[in-house]
């Protein structure tokens, strides 16, 4: 009894340990069955929940204007369809899905789990490949926003550069701030064309703000200045211009050439019409017409000074032909005087056609004189074309005057050559004759044995002088040559001549003073004894120191005083 009891009890728990565990078993199976019947919910809710609808709607309005990419579009749209369907298809999959476990018919679930598992790839395979080839316009978007972004950067780093230099955009102010409200409006425009995924539109309005930013950076790069120059620079110079202008016509010098007032007004009227366009904040050409209205303007200036310094040199010039001309005159008239009187004696015969020719010309340089210093009166011509006529002349006088004086040089260099040998033969002739007069009036015991030999060549001299002097024509170079020589000669002769007698006349005047001591002293009458033996031999200077010697044992501090007071 009791082992029946412990075996039926045995067999009752194994009983319930077996289902217990097919319960178990069952649940497990129910768990794992409905956490893919969830898992593929999501999955099924995410490819559901795709916007890809979204996406393609917004590729359409973005390629409606590329019709390579809107047929591209329009076939991308057709596979969605595709997937539109297959994601239906998918549903009623899951529906039957739902009640096959809802009624326990959990092989026939595992079944259509398999199913929809398969079509869900499908879809996602095909979700995904539709929206790679969509992302490409989702970047354009996000390109478009970046772009926006990056211009509103730049607009209102401009639109503080505005405000903190408003004093020197000045007149350019309200344009500057008037495109800025224009980028403002596009800005907004542009975000709507964004929103409404039109961002064909939205990237021109973009593009429009960049063009505009762009003008208002260059703007407010150049404006500054620009108001600078035109408002201060180019008028103080205009002012100036007009003034060197007055000053410079006022001193009678031609300017009319230069087309000043042509210029003067085009420079102005750029000046009014450029002041218009920077205050419509326009700054196209502006800095190329100041450039050259400056460029002309200094021209202006410089041409001024060129021609002012060009007419006083001009007078000054043509001056100084005119003084030329009087000298031309005058050496002219001195060398036709000299030709007229000796062009023999000078050897000028050759001078007659140029003499002729050179009067010509002196008219000639008179009428053009006058005609260059009446046009600088009638101020007719510029004065850099006047101060070349007038160097011309100047050059051509001073060239004639060079040459008329290369004659006159010859003429002065002969008749003062002529008259100077004149002069220095009469000297000659003096000197010789004196040589010869002292020798004989101091009959000295002897001479230079030289002395006749020199008195003979000093005379040859002379005769040469006064043959060359007699030659025509007269030739000046050998005349001077020939009386350089014998002036050097004969002063030498007479100079030698002469301190020979004056040494002999001092031998005789130490003897005669000695002579009174003789008796006295016998020492004093043997020297003063040797030095007349050594004057009567010609040695006149042994017989001076002999004499002096003498005397100056007697006067040792003043014999030379002694000896002059005597004689």
């Amino acid at each position: 009894m009791n082992t029946n009891i412990v075996l039926i009890v045995v067999g009752v728990l194994v009983l319930i340990v077996i289902i217990t565990i097919s319960i178990l078993i069952s649940n497990a199976k129910k768990t794992k069955l409905k956490k893919d019947i969830d898992d593929l919910n999501v999955r099924y809710n995410e490819i559901k929940t795709t916007p890809i609808a979204f996406k393609l709607n917004k590729a359409q309005t973005m390629a409606k204007r590329n019709e390579k990419t809107s047929t591209a579009v329009s076939k991308y749209y057709q596979q969605y369809e595709e997937v539109e369907k297959r994601i239906s298809d998918i549903q009623d999959l899951m529906n039957n899905l739902d009640d096959s476990f809802s009624s326990k018919k959990y092989k026939d679930a595992r079944e259509i789990i398999g199913e929809v598992n398969t079509e869900i790839e499908t879809v996602e395979t095909e979700i995904e490949h539709i929206d790679k080839f969509l992302e490409k316009f989702s970047e354009k978007e996000n390109e478009q926003r970046e772009y926006s972004s990056k211009l509103k950067e730049e607009y209102r780093i401009i639109r503080n550069a505005v405000n903190a230099n408003s004093n020197s955009l000045s007149i350019s102010l309200n344009a500057m701030e008037n495109k800025l409200n224009t980028c403002e409006e596009l800005f907004s425009i542009s975000e709507e064309w964004i929103y409404a995924n039109e961002y064909s539109e939205a990237q021109e309005s973009l593009e429009k703000i960049e063009a505009i930013l762009a003008d208002l950076r260059n703007c407010g790069n150049h404006i500054p200045s620009l108001i600078k120059d035109i408002k201060g620079v180019l008028p103080v110079m205009l002012d100036e211009v007009k003034r060197e202008y007055a000053l410079t016509r006022q001193r009678g010098v031609f300017l009319n050439h230069l087309d000043v007032d042509g210029k003067i007004e085009e420079i102005e009227n750029n000046i009014n019409s450029d002041t218009k366009q920077l205050i419509e904040g326009n700054i196209e050409g502006i800095k190329q017409r100041v450039a050259g209205a400056k460029s002309t303007l200094n021209s202006l200036t410089d041409m001024f000074e060129k021609e002012n310094r060009a007419f006083k040199e001009a007078k000054d010039t043509n001056a100084s032909s005119y003084e030329n001309i009087q000298e031309l005159v005058k050496i002219e008239n001195y060398v036709r005087v000299a030709y007229d009187k000796d062009s023999a004696r000078y050897g000028l015969e050759n001078l007659q056609d140029t003499l002729k020719k050179q009067r010509d010309s002196i008219e000639e340089y008179k009428a053009r004189y006058k005609e260059i210093d009446e046009e600088l009166s009638l101020n007719n011509k510029p004065a850099s074309e006047l101060l070349d006529a007038a160097t011309s002349l100047q050059k051509l006088t001073e060239n004639d005057k060079k040459e008329l004086y290369s004659y006159k040089t010859v003429i002065d260099k002969s008749n003062d050559g002529e008259q100077r040998a004149i002069s220095q033969l009469v000297k000659l002739q003096l000197v010789v004759a004196e040589v010869e007069t002292k020798v004989a009036e101091y009959h000295l015991p002897s001479i230079a044995s030289t002395y006749e030999s020199d008195l003979k060549t000093s005379y040859e001299h002379i005769d040469n002088i006064k043959k060359l002097l007699k030659e025509i024509p007269i030739n000046i170079d050998e005349l001077n040559t020939n009386l350089d020589a014998a002036i050097d000669f004969v002063f030498k002769f007479y100079n030698n001549v002469n301190n020979v007698v004056g040494m002999a006349i001092m031998v005789e005047n130490a003897i005669v003073f000695g002579n009174k001591y003789r008796s006295t002293y016998p020492e004093i009458d043997r020297s003063l004894s040797k030095a007349e033996f050594q004057f009567l031999n010609g040695e006149y200077t042994k017989a001076l120191k002999t004499a002096i010697t003498c005397m100056e044992t007697l006067f040792p501090e003043n014999a030379d005083e002694k000896i002059m007071e005597n004689a």
